[in-house]
């Protein structure tokens, strides 16, 4: 999915034995800016920054801080189960929690 506009936040994952951990930075972000779907096998995120409106009479000397948007769609792995994750937002860094699905255990099948 392309994110025409919008800026492509940076990105750890790391995964472990039982999960994945996927951390974005989303500076000036907060829980009610962020959107976080999964869908077809792909963790989706859109997310808008707030800026602070200038007053009417300001002259801006420099502006550098980015008021656009970020959007970043990655895709899963299959053993990841997407229904028991979880994320947190603390100070403008995003940090998913994915766990692995239960390995289903060997079994005999019986021949009629």
């Amino acid at each position: 999915m392309a994110h025409h506009g919008r800026r492509t936040p940076a990105v750890d994952i790391h995964g472990g034995k039982d999960a994945w951990t996927v951390v974005v930075d989303l500076p000036g972000c907060a829980r009610e800016d962020v959107d976080l779907s999964v869908a077809n096998g792909k963790l989706v995120l859109e997310a808008r920054p707030h800026r602070p409106d200038l007053p009417a009479a300001a002259v801006v000397q420099r502006r550098e801080s980015a008021g656009a948007p970020f959007g970043r769609t990655l895709s899963l792995d299959p053993e990841l189960d997407t229904d028991r994750a979880t994320a947190k937002l603390d100070r403008g860094v995003l940090t998913v929690w994915i766990p692995k699905r239960a390995k289903e255990a060997e079994r005999k099948v019986t021949i009629d």
